[in-house]
């Protein structure tokens, strides 16, 4: 791959390979504003398989070729675009987490857009329940058993809860964690079956407890009300285009990190794996290295389950009675 030396009138954005629901919505909003913009002709997006209803369904997007795309269609654009290749702060996005609409935005000098979905076939049918999205697709972002079985039996005897989970391995162990608790009339287990059933159920939802994972972007998009847990990525960065949705701050504090670190999983340095603490380095180590591949060369299944049930710091000190109080208090502002 080589870098674009000249940005032309039509535009195909290659994007990384395997990213989630959320980082989809935020090259979404980007392209979006690019769009706004009138700068280019057309734009194209490429290498979006996974997401692929993302592009073409929920932005409508004309232009998205998921996995393959020919040499006759390349030759329809005049500019290809590798956002990692180009961007120097979307390069160390699992290390350093940014705002990767904003920093799109930044490249081509464009002002950010704050879009607002608006679902006219779907209604609030949750009234007064409160949907807890407790699971991301990292160990370093996902609310653990105590925390989340914890909540459950604060919450339970004031409100109605809904737990909505997916297949993925943390949502199999946090099923397990909580049996007991959700053994009351209150409180419901919801899987949706693939990404059309989540987005409506994220549409649909009265008020969110959302850690950083793809239903906290859909519920921005969607305008909707609630609590962020903030873990290993900052607030600022996750909510920068919502005034409806609070954080419960991370305050967590060590010799590797202050606060949020930007870190979006768990990694291996040195035989060891884990985040900058278990591991004892900082970002600026990660940032001089050559070969950052060799940061994900370790046993993920295994390693995800030690740190689900013995999480690290900054999840581990999650205070689930400051939760339960700013739930408690901004529903009544509701």
């Amino acid at each position: 791959r080589l870098k674009t030396l000249n940005i032309g009138l039509s535009l195909l954005i290659c994007l990384p390979p395997k990213f989630g629901l959320g980082d989809a919505i935020e090259y979404s909003i980007a392209i979006k504003s690019l769009i706004k913009s009138k700068r280019f002709k057309k734009i194209g997006i490429a290498f979006c398989s996974n997401q692929s209803h993302i592009f073409r369904n929920l932005f409508s997007f004309s232009e998205v070729f998921p996995t393959l795309i020919s040499e006759e269609q390349i030759k329809s654009f005049d500019t290809i675009f590798h956002v990692t290749l180009e961007i120097e702060a979307l390069k160390f996005q699992k290390y350093l987490r940014s705002n990767i609409a904003e920093e799109i935005c930044k490249y081509f000098n464009v002002k950010l857009m704050n879009i607002k979905l608006k679902n006219k076939e779907t209604k609030q049918k949750y009234d007064n329940i409160i949907s807890i999205f407790p699971v991301s697709t990292s160990v370093t972002r996902s609310l653990p058993g105590k925390v989340l079985n914890l909540l459950i039996e604060k919450l339970k005897h004031e409100y109605k809860i809904n737990i909505i989970l997916d297949e993925s391995f943390f949502s199999k162990s946090l099923e397990n964690y909580i049996s007991e608790s959700i053994k009351n009339n209150n409180c419901k287990v919801i899987k949706p079956k693939d990404i059309k059933e989540l987005i409506r159920e994220v549409s649909e939802i009265y008020y969110g407890v959302f850690v950083d994972s793809g239903p906290l972007h859909l519920a921005k998009l969607y305008d909707k009300h609630g609590v962020l847990v903030e873990t290993s990525v900052p607030e600022e960065i996750l909510l920068y285009n919502t005034n409806k949705i609070y954080p419960l701050k991370n305050k967590y504090i060590s010799k590797y990190c202050y606060g949020p670190c930007g870190l979006v999983d768990i990694f291996s340095f040195d035989k060891r794996v884990g985040c900058y603490e278990t591991n004892k380095i900082s970002f600026n180590e990660i940032h001089n290295l050559e070969n950052l591949k060799k940061l994900n060369r370790f046993n993920k299944i295994e390693n995800n389950a030690h740190f689900h049930i013995n999480p690290v710091g900054c999840i581990k000190k999650i205070d689930v009675n400051n939760l339960f109080e700013l739930i408690k208090g901004k529903l009544k502002e509701k």
